[in-house]
Parts: C-alpha cells; structure tokens; sequence
C-alpha cells in the first residue's frame, strides 16, 4: 500500500475531515466539543500548513493553487471553529437555564 500524497491528504481535510465534526454534533459530548475545539481543530490545523508547504515543494502543488493557500486554510479553521463554538455556547446556555 502506497502513501497518500500531501495534496490528496489537504483534500481529504478539506472534504471529509472537517465537515465529519458537524455529523451528529447535537449527539456529541461537552467533552467532545471542548476537546475537539481546544486540541484536534488547532493540531489540524498545523498539519494543513505543514502539508499544504509540502505539496508546494514538492511541486504536486502550485503557488496559486487554492488549496494550498494559507490564509483560505485559516478562514476554513476558523469558520469551523467558530461554528463548534457556537454550538458550544448554545449548549451551556441550555444547560443554564434548564436547571431554572
């Protein structure tokens, strides 16, 4: 079995990694969450730049390809983020006045 190219692996990220957080979010603990919004998203997040500047030295990538384009890398994390966030917030609002 070979291994998975930088730019296939940045894909996969992008299509599949990410969007995977949101599947069943509601069904997903607080722990979950704040695991995921403390230690998975920014550890991701590092490895989309290393393999985004590894597709680009490797020449599998060019310069202007979006892919590998660090500031569209940060606006896909930090939508995520934000979007995790929220969701966290809402929950511990509920959880506040559920108790009232």
């Amino acid at each position: 079995m070979g291994t998975v190219s930088a730019k296939k692996r940045l894909e996969i990220i992008e299509k599949d990694v990410i969007p995977s957080m949101f599947v069943g979010v509601l069904s997903k603990d607080e722990k979950w969450l704040e695991h995921t919004l403390k230690v998975t998203l920014p550890q991701l997040e590092e490895r989309a730049y290393r393999l985004a500047r590894e597709c680009r030295e490797n020449g599998e990538c060019k310069d202007d390809d979006p892919l590998v384009d660090e500031t569209r890398i940060r606006a896909l994390f930090e939508e995520a983020r934000s979007k995790l966030e929220k969701e966290h917030i809402t929950r511990e609002a509920h959880t506040r006045f559920s108790h009232l």
